[in-house]
């Protein structure tokens, strides 16, 4: 289930920063992973375990040099828990794996730890996109691209975007806690556009039943993806429109007050921004708030470098899934990716006040995510 608002907001930030420092560090993610696939976490859920105890409920060998490993490094970083001497010690759960690496957990992080695992593969491939990563050439972003140019861009994601249906969701609080800094709560008609499988318009409604909450995407277009999202939606027992429609062409919801942009820019190139912006301008009341929680620059160097790790894994994991397995499909975006400097808060705030938006900010949220937005006058 969906986290409630009381949760949400009883996340201890700091935590949290360390949980993803772990995620965005390939070695420590090794052995996060690693704990999850032998049920460490799980097996340990219940209450402490001595290590041969430890050893029988997974099924591996008594005194298994692996396993030892794994649960030594776990307790060094903070994950495990070990009680007595090390030959009788009994490991149980930090309360950094009980609040995001068990199942039950309803701020489980299992879905980021999944996301970014997929890039342990490349990370040695950074040098080399260092040295021969193109730019970007994502023209689909731009104006004057074509419906079905869109379309079919995201029929060829269809296989991406359901699996990452749990990263969806279990980062949903991570935006949620971003978009909290803005005063999400007073607004009454939430719109979020690219709204991917709709988790973040789920867990809006589930933790502010007075909000009405539409979820737009061009994805809800195909009736799979969409009922897979209903039913979601319908297991938290929530009311969200999903609405099928392509927000750079399709006309968006009117009278909405707030509208969100969840990782969304980090992907639109310099030249494509713009039009963004502008609908969400049109489409907004007055005093209305455009706000993007994503991987931007917030000008906090501390965290910004988390911001840095993410822009950086992007790069490895694109020269090396290239470079081994070259598309085929012409739709496939891999075609167009590249080099595109991840955004600056103060470079789209300069962008909102050219459209139009007043009170402009920027401000660091959980890493790796940015608060930016305006208020429409």
């Amino acid at each position: 289930m969906l986290p409630t608002l009381m949760e949400v907001e009883g996340v201890d930030a700091g935590a949290l920063r360390r949980f993803v420092e772990f995620v965005l560090n390939p070695l420590s993610l090794a052995i996060v992973a690693r704990g999850i696939d032998d049920g460490i976490f799980e097996a340990l859920a219940a209450a402490p375990l001595g290590l041969a105890e430890l050893a029988a409920e997974l099924g591996a060998e008594p005194g298994s040099v692996g396993l030892e490993m794994t649960v030594e490094l776990g307790r060094d970083l903070g994950l495990l828990a070990l009680d007595g001497a090390r030959d009788s010690a009994r490991v149980g759960l930090s309360d950094l794996s009980r609040r995001f690496l068990t199942r039950g957990s309803p701020l489980r992080l299992l879905g980021l730890v999944d996301h970014y695992r997929r890039y342990l593969p490349a990370a040695a491939s950074l040098p080399e996109a260092l040295r021969l990563t193109p730019r970007a050439k994502r023209t689909m972003w731009r104006p004057g691209a074509e419906r079905e140019e869109h379309r079919a861009y995201f029929a060829a994601r269809q296989a991406y975007n359901e699996s990452r249906r749990d990263y969806f969701r279990d980062t949903a609080y991570l935006l949620l806690r971003g978009h909290l800094r803005h005063g999400l709560g007073e607004r009454r008609r939430l719109c979020d556009v690219g709204a991917g499988p709709g988790a973040f318009a789920c867990l809006v409604k589930k933790c502010f039943p007075a909000i009405e909450a539409i979820a737009v995407d061009v994805s809800f277009g195909f009736d799979a993806y969409r009922e897979r999202s209903e039913a979601m939606a319908a297991a938290e027992g929530v009311d969200v429109a999903f609405v099928g429609a392509n927000a750079l062409l399709d006309p968006l919801p009117e009278g909405v007050d707030v509208i969100t942009l969840n990782r969304l820019i980090s992907g639109v190139p310099r030249d494509g921004a713009d039009a963004w912006i502008e609908r969400a301008f049109a489409a907004l009341a007055p005093g209305g708030v455009l706000a993007m929680v994503d991987m931007v620059m917030s000008g906090d160097p501390e965290h910004d470098h988390l911001v840095a790790l993410v822009v950086a894994q992007w790069m490895a994991k694109d020269r090396y899934l290239i470079a081994r397995e070259p598309p085929t499909d012409p739709n496939d975006d891999k075609h167009q990716w590249g080099w595109s400097p991840p955004w600056r808060g103060e470079e789209l705030e300069a962008r909102l006040r050219a459209h139009g938006f007043v009170d402009t900010f920027t401000r660091a949220a959980d890493p790796p995510f940015t608060l930016v937005g305006g208020i429409r006058p």
